[in-house]
């Protein structure tokens, strides 16, 4: 748009990557000669048309690429974050922080610059001290009791619930998240049993390496009957949460749940 300013025109524009060939045809034309004191800046997410990138450069402009890393390349792209910060993190203490946080980049950023002041003056923390100091997302809390139920541990499995309780987390939204991970779990530990290596067993199970070994770790020491049994208790949680059952509150049918799938 047009403003009174004096001075450099920026024209930025966003989604280039949908444009067509005839779209380009009025650019091609006015890139020949462009307006003096303009800045062109053209946005694409995604795959650009080679037609757009070969005009740019006709017209001496640059092409700039700013690519997310690969799942399996955070870790290391955690490793080099924490390092312009001052912050030493080992191969271990990257993954530990991206199982914690997730893949977002902005989210593992931020968590960066908190654990950079947590090691001052040090500057290097290893695996367990970033899994105490990290703050997930609220469907970690939810893996966590996952994880409980795996190992069939009551007692874990109803505190985690009741903190996960007291953030107002529906029992609802966790029942999916257990299915998931129980599932997982239960798919991987039955592979197991019939023989299948553990590299197949991650390539069946999918997902970033760090989570498929994660996943086989827990599924070493689990009795795929038991996970089924417990899958049943969820799937009977379903039922009750969607009125089907015998009129159980929504906190009492999650708890009794939990206990059925932890035994």
């Amino acid at each position: 748009m047009l403003t009174f300013a004096a001075g450099t025109r920026y024209l930025l524009v966003d989604g280039v990557e949908a444009w067509k060939a005839g779209d380009l045809d009025p650019l091609e034309r006015q890139l020949a000669e462009p307006p003096p004191e303009t800045v062109l800046v053209l946005i694409a997410r995604g795959k650009v048309p080679k037609r757009l990138e070969k005009c740019v450069e006709a017209a001496g402009g640059e092409l700039r690429s700013y690519s997310a890393p690969k799942p399996w390349q955070l870790p290391s792209w955690v490793v080099e974050r924490a390092r312009e910060e001052g912050l030493q993190l080992d191969k271990d203490a990257a993954q530990t922080l991206v199982s914690i946080v997730g893949q977002g980049q902005q989210r593992l950023a931020r968590e960066i610059e908190k654990l950079a002041l947590v090691a001052h003056p040090d500057g290097r923390l290893t695996a367990d001290e970033v899994e105490e100091w990290a703050s997930g997302e609220s469907s970690r809390g939810a893996y966590d009791l996952a994880d409980a139920l795996v190992a069939g541990d009551l007692r874990a499995a109803l505190a985690i619930s009741e903190q996960l309780g007291a953030r107002n987390e529906p029992p609802g939204r966790l029942a999916f998240t257990l299915v998931r991970r129980l599932g997982e779990v239960h798919r991987a530990a039955s592979l197991l049993e019939a023989g299948m290596p553990e590299q197949r067993v991650a390539e069946a199970i999918g997902g970033p390496p760090w989570a498929a070994k994660r996943v086989i770790g827990h599924a070493r020491k689990a009795d795929p009957e038991l996970l089924e049994r417990a899958l049943c208790a969820l799937a009977d949680l379903e039922i009750e949460l969607r009125g089907g059952g015998v009129g159980f509150d929504e906190d009492t049918a999650f708890t009794l749940a939990l206990a059925r799938a932890a035994a």
